[in-house]
């Protein structure tokens, strides 16, 4: 029996509790989980940043009918960050049972704890019990209660959970994957603030329509901040108003301080090694999505994740991101079409909390202690120009930049005049203005760059060859010199290079262990030698354009392709082909590979019949498959040449016939993308789809579009 008479430490938030909107599918889908037919123990973890109404959520499927009437006892629990294993099952005792006082003698002190557990185990085991722990920030809460008080009794008992932590909701995962909510859409949004300003199911006036949407737009889904700014538009309903609180929108959220604390308390169960990552994040402009690829690279370079254990600091830093990502402190704004992070942003409020911690902390004063990077004592302010808003008190001679010309005050004629008395600069991203022929000068002065991209119209390695600290090098160029001086820079570990010519070199001493991308590079069939690739012995990913016909690519009779063995790096897991003929000889190759997990082909041709058969072939490890402009008319495969395929992207492909049907046959297929091809080849793909769903397997997305987004 329910105890409705005890209090117990929760907070309330009434203007949420009280009535929610654009959560209809996110109750069905929980309450579906708690309420079915698994008679086992089970955990449903809410999943979400804060603000994101997790809470607010789960009270309304605690209180409704359909929960109520399911179970016998509820009981509702406030771990919050200061968990106390006492505390928290005589909060759930009250709830579930009259006795509780006899747990408690006449000085107020607790009974023997295991006790408390045993009381508990029993109670729980005779009946269906739904227990929320709301809240919950650490797996000891998890350790200390699972075996100890939740018994699987296989009587349809349920614990469901809250907390801003991803990681942690696997971790406590029995059979239901944790939920994780997703930010309102703008009509949802729309909807919630209408019901929050327009009490008692009055329609917004048809003057405030359009700046109302606005406002709510600016919300960014987060239901919290729809709320908090509620308030604001209902005391005064005035489009200009209105339209003054959208486009200010920080300075008229009135429980501003509240939602930092909030943050505060997230950031501050961050591992120190991510704190610094975040707030990097935090020096982006408003809105700006930061892609994935380079910010990676830009922590490493600015020594912010080094390697630990058999981890490289690439392998680091995408835990480290997806940490910040799981612990609902950045969100992911775009996903590849192999399902990985693309681009990600800093949510308004996070980034304001960022800047506050920035200038608290002293951010930009850091003091580097890595030695291979600079010296203990020197001084090394860490800043990331954005726009005319930023000020500084520091010298501008103090000052070392992590230049982005987009965002930044930097003369876009010459943006070395700034550069000059910058002797500690890291992180140089200049690809989105054309530099002229400064360049070679400016660089010498900038001994320290490990990050370099440039856009230039020219380029000559020796400029650069003297950055022996430099491990990302791109450019952008319509003409590349060409020098041994570059096989000397040891830290390389990213070259990417539009076009540029690659060839043997007669040092046999030189390697480069490092360098783990290469691209896009040209080279010919002979260079393509065991000595050769020995050279770069841990190179993952490779970008190459074989230049085998020079510019008559359709005198496919003279292909070396034919007549040599072709050798790749045996460690890639990465593999871009471009303007080639694809011959047996060459898929054997490919296909040898045992570390390849994408492979990209782009403008192949075929001879003869055109014809792609890979019914002989096995891709071991190959996850993500892309073809664009491949002009082959049929395409052949067994069910085991791509065992672990998990997406196909066809783009431009205008004489492929159909996609195989033994693609139905691929337990781990995910995803199919036809883009610009016949009508035939997208049929393919819905056909596949339909044959699995009729064999009982997992569907798969299909996306058929005419032309790329």
């Amino acid at each position: 029996m329910e105890n409705s008479e005890e209090s117990y430490n929760e907070p309330y938030h009434p203007s949420i509790d009280e009535e929610l909107a654009g959560f209809d599918d996110d109750v069905e889908k929980i309450t579906k989980n708690l309420i079915g037919e698994r008679m086992g123990l089970d955990v449903v973890s809410i999943v979400g940043m804060a603000g994101i109404a997790k809470t607010a959520l789960a009270r309304v499927i605690y209180n409704s009918r359909s929960i109520i009437d399911h179970f016998d006892v509820r009981a509702w629990c406030f771990v919050s960050e200061t968990y106390n294993s006492r505390e928290l099952v005589l909060q759930i005792l009250k709830q579930i049972t009259d006795n509780h006082r006899s747990l408690i003698d006449h000085h107020n002190e607790y009974v023997d704890v295991d006790l408390l557990y045993y009381k508990l185990w029993v109670c729980l085991s005779t009946r269906k019990c739904l227990i929320v722990l709301d809240n919950v920030w650490k797996v000891q809460v998890w350790n200390d209660f699972q075996k100890a008080c939740f018994p699987d009794c296989h009587n349809g008992s349920k614990i469901m959970v809250t907390t801003r932590n991803e990681e942690l909701a696997m971790y406590m995962r029995l059979h239901s994957d944790p939920y994780s909510l997703p930010f309102l859409n703008d009509e949802q949004s729309w909807e919630l603030l209408q019901k929050k300003v327009f009490q008692r199911g009055n329609s917004c006036p048809l003057e405030l329509v359009n700046v109302g949407q606005l406002v709510a737009k600016k919300c960014k889904g987060l239901p919290s901040s729809l709320i908090m700014i509620a308030e604001t538009l209902s005391r005064e309903r005035e489009a200009s108003l209105w339209l003054k609180v959208a486009y200010d929108l920080s300075s008229y959220v009135s429980d501003k301080e509240m939602s930092m604390k909030m943050i505060q308390s997230s950031y501050d169960h961050l591992p120190d090694d991510l704190k610094p990552c975040l707030l990097y994040m935090g020096l982006f402009p408003k809105n700006y999505e930061i892609p994935v690829s380079d910010l990676l690279k830009w922590w490493i370079a600015e020594g912010f994740v080094q390697c630990i254990d058999m981890l490289n600091p690439e392998e680091l830093s995408e835990f480290c991101l997806r940490d910040l990502v799981g612990s609902n402190l950045v969100v992911v704004s775009k996903t590849g079409s192999n399902g990985k992070m693309k681009c990600c942003i800093v949510l308004d409020q996070v980034r304001e909390f960022c800047l506050r911690k920035i200038t608290e902390e002293k951010f930009l004063q850091l003091i580097v202690t890595y030695s291979y990077l600079a010296q203990p004592e020197e001084q090394r302010l860490c800043m990331y120009i954005q726009d005319r808003t930023m000020t500084s008190d520091f010298k501008e001679s103090d000052q070392e930049f992590i230049v982005h010309p987009k965002f930044s005050m930097l003369d876009r004629r010459n943006p070395f005049r700034l550069l000059n008395n910058l002797k500690l600069v890291r992180v140089l991203h200049l690809v989105d203005i054309y530099l002229d022929n400064s360049l070679p000068t400016a660089f010498q002065s900038l001994p320290h760059l490990r990050y370099l991209a440039i856009f230039v119209k020219a380029f000559d390695f020796k400029w650069v060859s003297h950055l022996l600290h430099l491990q990302t090098l791109r450019v952008h160029s319509s003409y590349i010199m060409i020098s041994p001086a570059i096989w000397k820079m040891s830290e390389l570990r990213h070259v990417d290079i539009n076009e540029f010519p690659i060839t043997i070199w007669e040092e046999d001493h030189i390697l480069l262990h490092n360098l783990k991308t290469l691209g896009m590079c040209c080279m010919t069939v002979a260079d393509m030698t065991r000595k050769f690739w020995d050279k770069l012995p841990n190179l993952e990913e490779l970008r190459l354009h074989i230049n085998e016909f020079g510019d008559n690519v359709s005198d496919y009779s003279n292909s070396e392709l034919m007549n040599l063995d072709i050798i790749f790096p045996w460690r890639l897991k990465c593999l871009s082909l471009s303007e080639i003929f694809l011959t047996d000889e060459l898929v054997s190759s490919i296909a040898e590979l045992e570390h390849l997990e994408t492979l990209k082909l782009s403008e192949i041709y075929f001879a003869g019949e055109k014809h792609w058969d890979l019914s002989d072939n096995t891709f071991v490890q190959l996850k993500f498959l892309k073809l664009h402009r491949v002009f082959m008319t049929k395409w052949s495969c067994s069910e085991e040449s791509f065992p672990c395929l998990e997406y196909l992207v066809i783009k431009s492909c205008p004489k492929l016939e159909e996609i195989p049907n033994t693609f139905a046959e691929i337990m781990s297929l995910r995803l199919i993308k036809v883009t610009d091809c016949s009508y035939f080849v997208g049929n393919s793909a819905v056909k596949i789809n339909e044959v699995r769903e009729d064999c009982g397997l997992e569907p798969i997305q299909v996306h058929i579009l005419k032309k790329d987004k």
